[in-house]
């Protein structure tokens, strides 16, 4: 990636000047015109980064690293106000990381000594030139790349706040209709994380998905974790028995054990807990609406509120409520 900022467009018009007359586009070449920014103030940040896919440690621009973050997190056919709401939602969360940062011995050991890492389980997804290069093919990359880095550069140094502190900017890939409280979720409640309206489902981007499951394989799945020694009433199935305020599966009965819906998603890899649950036989459908554990941002929803003319200030206000954007200095972050 880049680790230089340019102070107009002029680059990202050199980049498809010279792309129009290459049929096969390499990324080395690439990450030499393509300049994704630096914050507009104070020195630049860097980014201590665990590479998954390769399993290195490498060092790069915070700027740099957000253009790999908005690529692997959020489709690049997404509007451009989804993706830059993105870029903000990300670099939110990158800066938080990074000024809360532990010394080495408190990092987590898959990190290898880095603050951040490429998995989206534990921290962001990222992806490097090559990867984007392989994921989009040769004919799509220059226009996905130059539309995250401008995405990127045109909310360079802008980042969430509430009562003067970085934001906690989750993000999610679709709710299904409304997003969560933080309270449901991780058990503690977060004044701007909580439950809203979204329109993803109106235009169809709701990700209906139905997992079945054996009855044996079920028990064998959550015996050793979530039953807890209980006594399985094989009889008894899977039912909800509480629901959030959002209609989301609170608390099941499996197999006459109570079990969260958060810890049984987890367990069988469900996309979310707003679910229905059908007893068939010696099988369990789980059918569940949205992706994701529906907290803060939808990025389906940002999506389809860009469709509607929003801009990301206003998908930002939206998902985030009470929160302001502001413009960051990187001296005022201790990095």
């Amino acid at each position: 990636m880049a680790t230089r900022s340019r102070s107009s467009g002029a680059g990202l018009n050199v980049l498809v000047a010279v792309c129009a007359f290459v049929t096969v586009v390499l990324p080395a070449g690439i990450a030499v015109l393509v300049k994704a920014p630096q914050p507009p103030a104070g020195r630049e940040l860097y980014v201590s980064l665990h590479v998954q896919s390769s399993g290195s440690v490498i060092r790069i621009p915070l700027e740099d690293y957000l253009v790999g973050v908005v690529a692997a997190e959020m489709p690049a056919a997404f509007e451009v106000e989804a993706l830059k709401a993105q870029a903000v939602a990300a670099r939110t969360y990158t800066l938080r990381r990074l000024s809360a940062a532990p010394g080495p011995a408190d990092l987590p050991a898959s990190h290898r000594g880095a603050v951040l890492c490429s998995d989206p389980g534990c921290c962001q997804a990222w992806k490097s030139r090559e990867e984007l290069l392989l994921q989009w093919g040769s004919a799509d990359y220059v226009k996905n790349v130059v539309k995250v880095v401008q995405a990127v550069r045109s909310t360079a140094g802008l980042a969430l706040k509430h009562g003067g502190e970085l934001i906690d900017s989750v993000y999610h890939a679709c709710c299904g209709g409304a997003t969560e409280h933080a309270s449901e979720v991780w058990g503690r409640s977060v004044p701007y994380l909580v439950a809203v309206r979204c329109v993803c489902a109106e235009y169809g981007f709701a990700q209906v998905h139905t997992v079945s499951v054996k009855r044996s394989d079920l028990l064998a799945m959550t015996a050793p974790g979530l039953l807890q020694g209980a006594v399985p009433a094989m009889s008894g199935g899977v039912q909800v028995l509480s629901t959030t305020a959002t209609n989301r599966a609170k608390t099941l009965s499996v197999f006459g054990a109570v079990v969260k819906a958060t810890d049984l998603r987890k367990a069988l890899a469900l996309r979310s807990t707003a679910m229905t649950v059908t007893n068939s036989g010696d099988t369990v459908h789980f059918t569940t609406v949205g992706y994701g554990h529906g907290v803060g941002m939808c990025q389906w929803g940002a999506h389809a509120y860009a469709l509607r003319g929003w801009s990301f200030q206003q998908i930002l206000a939206h998902y985030y409520p009470g929160a302001t954007l502001e413009r960051v200095l990187s001296q005022n972050l201790g990095q």
